[in-house]
């Protein structure tokens, strides 16, 4: 349980929002962005939205084993993960990668005590 909380939210975290967010942010400075030593909020937020829908299709596969495919699936996986990829990525630009990891691994220890709750 303590692994599955704290080690996939530093993986996630780690992988898609210090490395994939940062890096699309990058590019999208180095394509669009005037000449400015930061990137732009617009260009951040894009980053984000990436990063997000990013990381509800990593959770795809999960979503189709334990519950099969449908179109319905499909769209709770990309609307909650996205969301909450949305969230995480908001607190990683606002205030860090510590703060994105920490409320990830909350947010797991939360839904795997409601599902050792309720099953």
């Amino acid at each position: 349980l303590l692994a599955t909380v704290t080690l996939g939210a530093v993986v996630e975290e780690v992988m898609l929002r210090l490395f994939m967010m940062s890096l699309v942010a990058y590019l999208l400075h180095k394509l669009f962005g005037k000449r400015d030593a930061l990137p732009s909020t617009g260009i951040l937020i894009a980053a984000n939205i990436v990063a997000a829908l990013l990381f509800a299709a990593g959770h795809l596969p999960a979503t189709f084993q334990m519950m099969g495919n449908s179109p319905i699936l499909i769209f709770r996986c990309f609307l909650l993960n996205g969301s909450f990829g949305l969230a995480f990525g908001w607190l990683y630009r606002k205030y860090g990668i510590a703060y994105a990891m920490m409320s990830h691994a909350l947010f797991h220890a939360v839904s795997k005590l409601i599902w050792l709750i309720f099953i």
